[in-house]
């Protein structure tokens, strides 16, 4: 039968003032000057260290002296920590707003930390006693100490607590020792006033503290409120379990959400690299015209996939920040319950809880049409057109958008002068008035022009007026003008040309350019 605890035994740091100071391992102790580390770990330690790499600062990834539990549930070592007030180095999750929130001792990391200390140095085959620094063969779980065969003759006879070989210990794995100094990790009375630590298996929910008998039954303002500090523990470790089994739903949904982000960044960039290709494939062929359009082009489409980038990128980095934050505390809870003792769990609920709480609240963002590919295509249009126009050795797509009227209408004599349309409106046009030479004119060659298209019949019939008609010859070949203005007629009065009437002013005007330049270059 375990006897109270020596009123000697050195107190371990403690978190809660009212609770008793409950006893703790002592540091590990530096290693003699005769004795040297191994210089290669064993298989066994490679896989101890393995496991619990979660041990080490999530900042530095050293091990984390004096380690802090943030809000987001991040543990970071004294180094690290963040001011109150910024953000987690880690997720980038803001400071709790409100009251001065403080980052909380882990107490479970740092007892785990103590704990395996102690266990290499009873693995270790020169591990000595901790009072006469003989080599030890006994530890006492009650006292945390190496001892002796002579040190635990006395520490038997006086103390009467349970002291194992080390012959024996170091034949079980760490977990089984883990195991065995958890169950050890007694819970003490919460009253400051007692002589020494009184053990207790009752507790308050009114005061939230462990109390011994005597103080339970003074307590008379919480009786319907007591009851056994083991439930209690296995309650409050069903509670954190449920909210992490409900926090697995919000796992699925954040992981769709984080997937179809992923799948719209990739396909981002997928439709940049080929219209990129495109890009780069079509201007190669013109490269030496069009070095400006192509670089238009490619910051247009850059200019596209950054917005777009930006757009979602936010999104992505909160699912990521969320999405960490549901799987650490999952682990520090399945951790805990797996090697927390139970006052690290009454000292920790509260925080954990609250955070975890806080964490529930989350909820992903409907993703509808994060990304529109198709926005592209206005870059693929633009190419189509700037190669069409290089190819075909036209401007169409440029003059499209500047004036569409300017196609239409023919710019010089070649666009008009063509000989089959000629022969063409000769033969339909056989009343119109032939221009006879003049003797001692200037041969000017006279362009025929059909009136009967019906765009041009309105304007005509509008507009005309009675003309005299006048002819001359000269030696062009036989073509046939009509025009219909009064300011022209004094013009050709001026010039050999014979004037026709039923001539718009549009071919009226073009024709009398048109002789101009017949005479210019005579």
């Amino acid at each position: 039968m375990q006897q109270e605890p020596a009123p000697a035994r050195s107190p371990g740091p403690q978190q809660n003032p009212v609770l008793p100071q409950a006893p703790t391992m002592p540091p590990p102790e530096p290693p003699t000057e005769g004795h040297q580390p191994s210089p290669s770990p064993s298989p066994t330690e490679q896989a101890m260290e393995e496991e619990f790499q979660f041990l080490r600062c999530q900042g530095c990834r050293k091990e984390a002296k004096c380690p802090k539990l943030l809000p987001c549930l991040h543990t970071l070592c004294s180094g690290c920590l963040p001011q109150p007030g910024l953000q987690c180095p880690i997720c980038q999750a803001p400071w709790p707003q409100g009251a001065d929130t403080q980052a909380l001792d882990n107490v479970f990391f740092e007892s785990l930390q103590r704990r395996l200390s102690v266990y290499r140095q009873i693995m270790d085959s020169q591990a000595l006693c901790t009072r006469c620094k003989e080599p030890a063969n006994y530890w006492c779980f009650e006292c945390e100490q190496l001892l002796c065969a002579k040190c635990v003759e006395a520490h038997q006879w006086f103390l009467k607590h349970e002291a194992r070989p080390l012959a024996e210990l170091r034949s079980q794995s760490v977990g089984e020792f883990l195991d065995c100094t958890r169950k050890s990790n007694n819970i003490f009375c919460s009253n400051p006033n007692h002589r020494s630590p009184a053990l207790t298996s009752i507790y308050c929910r009114g005061c939230s503290k462990p109390l011994c008998c005597s103080c339970a039954l003074l307590d008379t303002s919480h009786s319907e409120l007591k009851c056994d500090i083991g439930m209690e523990i296995q309650q409050r470790q069903e509670e954190l379990d449920t909210m992490t089994q409900a926090l697995q739903e919000q796992d699925h949904a954040f992981g769709a959400a984080q997937a179809q982000m992923r799948s719209a960044v990739s396909q981002l960039g997928r439709v940049r690299t080929d219209t990129e290709e495109l890009i780069h494939a079509r201007v190669r062929q013109v490269v030496a015209h069009v070095l400006a359009q192509e670089q238009e082009l490619l910051e247009g489409v850059n200019a596209r996939y950054q917005r777009d980038y930006e757009e979602i990128a936010s999104q992505l980095s909160r699912l990521d920040a969320v999405l960490q934050r549901i799987r650490v505390g999952s682990a520090l809870v399945q951790r805990m319950k797996r090697y927390a003792s139970d006052q690290e769990v009454l000292d920790m609920h509260s925080f954990l809880r609250q955070a975890l709480h806080s964490l529930s609240q989350e909820e992903p963002q409907k993703l509808r049409a994060a990304v529109r590919t198709d926005s592209f295509d206005e870059f693929k249009v633009r190419l189509q057109d700037l190669v069409s126009c290089i190819t075909q050795g036209t401007d169409a797509a440029v003059s499209r958008r500047a004036s569409p009227e300017a196609t239409s209408t023919p710019r010089d004599t070649s666009d008009v002068d063509q000989p089959e349309e000629v022969q063409r409106a000769q033969g339909q046009t056989p009343e119109l008035a032939v221009v006879q030479p003049v003797p001692g004119a200037h041969p000017v060659p006279v362009y025929a022009y059909s009136i009967k298209d019906p765009s041009c019949r309105e304007e005509s019939s509008s507009t005309a007026t009675p003309q005299k008609r006048k002819s001359c010859r000269t030696e062009a070949p036989r073509k046939v003008i009509k025009m219909e203005s009064e300011v022209e007629e004094e013009r050709a009065r001026n010039f050999p040309l014979g004037l026709c009437r039923d001539v718009s002013p549009q071919v009226q005007g073009l024709c009398c350019s048109q002789a101009l330049a017949g005479v210019a270059t005579q």
